[in-house]
C-alpha cells in the first residue's frame, strides 16, 4: 500500500529565501572551487521506494544554496548545510547545488536524483487533487484513464433546459487535470465547471499533467447551455428574480436624478467627459423594469410627446455573461429589442442611432450604469446612462 506523508516537519522543509551570492566566507574558503565541494542529495526512503524528500547535505567549509525545479509549483530554494528539500515529480530530477567564495558569483553544481513515489504531497498539489474529497484521487502519480470521470450537465429548474454547468462527480485519476469549456475553466480534479454563454454549443476537454510530466488532452464530448441552471449575480442585482427567494420577483429603474447621460472614454466605468440629463436633451424620465422570467423589458415614460421621439413600450431582452471583461469594465451584455428599449436610447455623437447593446459596468443594489459603444469612427467614445433602483 503507498504510504502517503501530507506534512512535513517546519524545520525541516523551511525554505530561506538567501542568496549565496551576498554570503562572504573568512579566509579559509576564500580560494575555494566547486569541485571541491562535497555534497549530497539522498532520497528518503518510503516502503523500499525513493521518496520525493530529499536529504541534502555539504562537508565542505562553505555556505552552500540548493535548488530544485517542481513540476508545476516554484523552484524549491534554501541555504543550508544540511536539511531536506522536496520535487515533485517522477523519476531522475536535478538538485543544483551552488557555493561562493567571498561573494563572489556562485558556482554551481549538479547532483541527479531518482524518484519512485510521490510520498509528500504539496499544498497546492493536494488542493488541485481534491484529496479528501469525495470522487477524488488519493495520491498523485502516473497514469489517466478517461473512463475514470463522471460527469453530468445540470438542468434549469424554470425552464427544464439543459443548464450553464457541468459537475465533475467523479475522477481519480491521480493526475493534476483542467477542464475547459468554452471560455471557462477550471483546474480541480473534481468540481463545477460554469459557462456563460448560452445557445451555443461548446466542446468540453479535461488536460491532465501526471507526476510524471507526462501530459495529454482529451475530449469529453460537446454540450450546449440552453438556460442559467447556475444564476450569476448580475441576474438578481439586474432583475430581482432569485429562483428560491423571489421566483416572480422584477426590479424597477429609473434614470438617476442628475449627471444621467453622458459620455467618456471606451473603457471607462462612467461617464467622465461631459454629463447632462435626458429632460435636458428633449427625453423624457421614466421607469424601466426588467422580468427575467418572461425576459420582458417595459419601458413608461412620464412623457409621451417628448422631442427625442422616445415611447414606451415592452420587448424581450437577453443577458450574455460570457462577454465579462475586467480590462475594459464590462460586467455582462445586456441586449434589448424595440419597443422595449432604454430610456433617451440616443448616442452622444452619432445623430439619432438607437443602441440596443449595452455593456452593463456598474452594478449593485441600488446603481446601474449602461455603456453602448460608437459604431461610427468615434471608436474611443462610449455613451452611458446612469440609473437608481426605485423603491417599492
Amino acid at each position: 500500500m503507498k504510504k502517503i506523508f501530507y506534512v512535513m516537519p517546519l524545520l525541516a522543509l523551511a525554505l530561506t529565501a538567501c542568496d549565496p551570492s551576498e554570503i562572504e566566507g573568512g579566509s579559509e574558503w576564500s580560494q575555494f572551487d566547486i569541485s571541491q565541494l562535497q555534497a549530497t542529495a539522498t532520497p528518503q526512503e518510503v516502503n523500499g521506494m525513493n521518496g520525493n524528500v530529499i536529504h541534502v547535505s555539504s562537508n565542505s567549509p562553505v555556505v552552500t544554496a540548493w535548488d530544485a525545479d517542481q513540476l508545476v509549483e516554484s523552484t524549491t530554494h534554501t541555504v543550508t548545510t544540511e536539511g531536506n528539500i522536496y520535487v515533485t515529480k517522477l523519476g531522475t530530477n536535478i538538485i543544483r547545488v551552488s557555493a561562493t567564495n567571498n561573494g563572489g558569483n556562485p558556482a554551481v553544481k549538479e547532483i541527479s536524483v531518482q524518484i519512485d513515489t510521490i510520498s509528500y504531497i504539496t499544498d497546492e498539489i493536494k488542493n488541485r487533487l481534491c484529496i479528501g474529497k469525495s470522487g477524488a484521487p488519493t495520491y498523485f502519480g502516473k497514469g489517466f484513464n478517461v473512463a475514470n470521470i463522471t460527469i453530468s450537465q445540470t438542468i434549469d429548474q424554470l425552464t427544464g433546459k439543459p443548464g450553464n454547468s457541468i459537475n465533475i462527480t467523479k475522477n481519480t485519476n491521480p493526475a493534476l487535470c483542467t477542464f475547459r469549456w468554452g471560455s471557462s475553466s477550471i483546474n480541480t480534479n473534481v468540481g463545477k465547471i460554469v459557462t456563460y454563454a448560452l445557445d451555443e454549443e461548446q466542446e468540453l476537454f479535461v488536460d491532465f499533467l501526471d507526476a510524471r510530466g507526462v501530459e495529454a488532452t482529451f475530449s469529453l464530448g460537446k454540450f450546449t447551455a440552453e438556460a442559467y441552471s447556475d444564476l450569476p449575480e448580475g441576474i438578481r442585482l439586474l432583475t430581482g428574480y432569485d429562483p428560491v427567494e423571489a421566483p416572480t420577483a422584477t426590479k424597477t429603474w429609473t434614470m438617476a436624478p442628475e449627471n444621467n447621460w453622458g459620455n467618456g472614454g471606451n473603457n471607462d466605468k462612467k461617464p467622465s467627459w461631459w454629463t447632462t440629463t435626458v429632460w435636458d436633451q428633449g427625453g423624457s424620465q421614466g421607469t424601466l423594469t426588467f422580468d427575467f422570467v418572461s425576459s420582458t423589458l417595459t419601458k413608461k415614460l412620464e412623457k409621451e410627446d417628448a422631442t427625442d421621439g422616445d415611447k414606451s413600450g415592452s420587448g424581450p431582452f437577453s443577458l450574455d455573461f460570457s462577454a465579462e471583461n475586467a480590462e475594459t469594465n464590462v460586467l455582462f451584455v445586456l441586449k434589448t429589442t424595440e419597443p422595449g428599449n432604454i430610456i433617451h436610447p440616443i448616442m452622444i455623437n452619432q445623430g439619432d442611432y438607437h443602441p440596443t447593446r449595452y455593456e452593463v459596468t456598474l452594478l449593485d443594489e441600488d446603481n446601474l450604469v449602461l455603456r453602448a459603444q460608437h459604431t461610427n469612427d468615434n471608436t474611443w467614445e462610449g455613451c452611458f446612462w446612469v440609473m437608481v433602483k426605485v423603491d417599492e
